[in-house]
């Protein structure tokens, strides 16, 4: 797959590989696999077509809140590309194979206190402990770059995020029918 330059999006260098926040991390996922966890670089866009490959149409629509075929050359620039100062994104991968197992994304808010994040694991590892990692790492990466609090979007019936969200003490607001913002207030958290 090959992605160029898509024209104006704002992306700004990789931060110190010195910085802590920024280091690689080997854990072992439930399911016992051996997982590499790391800041996602640019040449990791060639492992996004093998992964989306093992992803079900049913959890791009609870990622995306759409059905959606396929993700444009611009989204997969932008998810190699980052404005580091304002956001940032952590892949998984198999250690043995090398093979993207997931990404989480923290995207600052306007008050450079707030960050949304949002997730996506392959289909087949649901339940295996990726989420849960990438998602533990995304929370000490936040808490270590000062952040006040994490939020994310659910749909109501994405009940393994609501239940994974709840577990890493995360609380619910209602924000209508069919969507629950879970929020994590980090300095009630503890490990500043």
């Amino acid at each position: 797959m090959s992605v160029s330059d898509p024209g104006n999006i704002p992306v700004t260098s990789m931060p110190n590989s010195g910085d802590s926040r920024l280091s690689e991390e080997r854990e072992t996922s439930r399911g016992g696999g051996h997982v590499l966890i790391r800041p996602v670089r640019p040449e990791d866009i060639v492992l996004y077509a093998n992964f989306l490959a093992d992803v079900s149409a049913e959890d791009l629509r609870l990622r995306f809140f759409a059905r959606i075929a396929d993700l444009s050359a611009e989204e997969l620039y932008r998810l190699g590309h980052l404005n580091y100062q304002h956001e940032m994104a952590f892949v998984a991968l198999d250690e043995t194979t090398g093979q993207m197992l997931g990404l989480v994304r923290l995207k600052d808010e306007l008050d450079e206190e707030t960050s949304e994040f949002a997730i996506l694991v392959r289909s087949r590892l649901k339940g295996h402990g990726v989420g849960w990692l990438l998602m533990q790492r995304v929370i000490d990466y936040a808490k270590e770059k000062g952040l006040r609090r994490v939020y994310g979007d659910v749909l109501v019936e994405n009940t393994a995020m609501l239940q994974m969200c709840t577990e890493l003490g995360f609380r619910e607001q209602d924000m209508g029918s069919d969507t629950t913002r879970v929020i994590l207030d980090l300095e009630n958290t503890g490990g500043q």
